[in-house]
């Protein structure tokens, strides 16, 4: 059985290490971590490489093309390459993710009161901002490197949540009370509008902070959360028509203040409702406008409440994993679509979860590290 090949253990290269507080897969198959000293290390089976010191525990790097994009202790942009460290006084939002391209990482900027999107580059050896987004950004948001108009990954762009509003939608359980008010489609050179922003209606926010890439019938897409207009949390499907971003479908909306968000496997679109509560696992599929849902199974939590880590689940090539709620616990499935529950119990609670293309990293708020790979 599939369920029978893939182990959970702790991951023995982080032994030594002090407190963990962040991970992120290297292209070569190491794991980068930051722990709560500030330290940054490479972790690999003859021992971890400290690789730099006075780094902010509170940031999370991003590790691509051999650079390592990340801050230091003040929270400024920092880029660890092997023959230099750049740095910089671009203040960088805490709980926002980054995207590393090969000439540039785009990121989550302070500006002022506002938050912005930049594109921030290595020119004459010191570090600029060559652009920068005109809305403002979630402070936390999670933009999102996608081709919404073709296959070409060369040519993907950034999508990202924009226009934050408090007053819309008082819910306030991932983390803040700041709710995205429109949907932003730009080129990552410029991060200038590449479609009209897909801006909601009065009343109504996208309840999420971070943005989930599907690939259906040929298409990439984006599948994020609505809530509002005195109903809770319904799932949407949004693509590119006519040069303009649009709603293509949704699900029916859960009741007021409850939530759920996606996340996609091999194709398939799925859900957790009310992960603070029933935990219910769903699979939406598209029949034209409206996506129909099936029941998986309860139990499930991919979100802890009140925290910016919208997602826990995380996946390789051949699994998903899904925590269940707890915490402590997590199941898989695997590319069959088959739903598996993994027997070990771990220490702590997971508080991050990470993946390349065979192994998923999960992060304890114990500070340690666990692995989930085939054996």
């Amino acid at each position: 059985m599939v369920y029978a090949e893939i182990n959970l253990s702790a991951y023995i290269p982080t032994h030594s290490l002090d407190i963990i507080r962040q991970i992120e897969p290297s292209e070569d198959g190491h794991l980068i971590v930051i722990t709560q000293k500030g330290e940054l290390w490479k972790t690999q089976e003859t021992g971890p490489i400290l690789l730099l010191k006075n780094v902010s525990p509170n940031i999370a790097p991003k590790a691509d093309y051999g650079r390592i994009a990340l801050a230091d202790h003040q929270g400024n942009f920092l880029l660890w390459t092997k023959d230099k460290v750049y740095s910089s006084t671009i203040s960088m939002a805490e709980n926002a993710s980054m995207v590393g391209l090969r000439f540039a990482t785009i990121g989550v900027i302070k500006d002022n009161h506002n938050y912005k999107l930049a594109r921030i580059e290595i020119q004459q050896d010191k570090v600029v901002i060559t652009a920068i987004s005109t809305q403002s950004v979630l402070p936390d948001a999670h933009p999102l490197h996608i081709n919404l108009t073709g296959t070409d990954t060369a040519n993907r762009h950034i999508a990202v949540l924009a226009e934050p509003d408090q007053n819309r939608y008082k819910h306030a359980v991932l983390g803040d009370n700041w709710e995205a008010t429109s949907l932003l489609y730009l080129d990552r050179h410029s991060l200038t509008p590449l479609a009209p922003a897909l801006v909601l209606e009065d009343n109504l926010v996208f309840e999420a902070n971070q943005l989930t890439p599907l690939f259906q019938q040929g298409n990439h897409q984006i599948v994020t959360t609505i809530s509002g207009k005195g109903k809770g949390a319904k799932i949407v499907i949004i693509g590119i028509e006519n040069n303009m971003l649009m709603l293509l479908a949704e699900s029916l909306a859960l009741p007021p203040n409850r939530w759920q968000s996606p996340f996609s496997f091999k194709e398939i679109l799925y859900a957790i409702q009310m992960p603070h509560l029933a935990g219910k696992l769903v699979t939406y599929k598209q029949k034209g406008s409206f996506l129909q849902e099936s029941a998986l199974g309860k139990g499930f939590s991919h979100h802890q409440y009140g925290h910016y880590e919208t997602d826990l689940t995380a996946k390789t090539e051949k699994f998903i994993v899904i925590p269940h709620y707890g915490y402590t616990q997590v199941s898989i499935i695997d590319e069959k679509g088959q739903l598996h529950s993994l027997n070990t119990t771990l220490p702590a609670p997971i508080q991050k979860t990470r993946s390349d293309n065979k192994r998923v990293y999960l992060l304890l708020e114990n500070g340690q590290v666990w692995v989930i790979e085939e054996k």
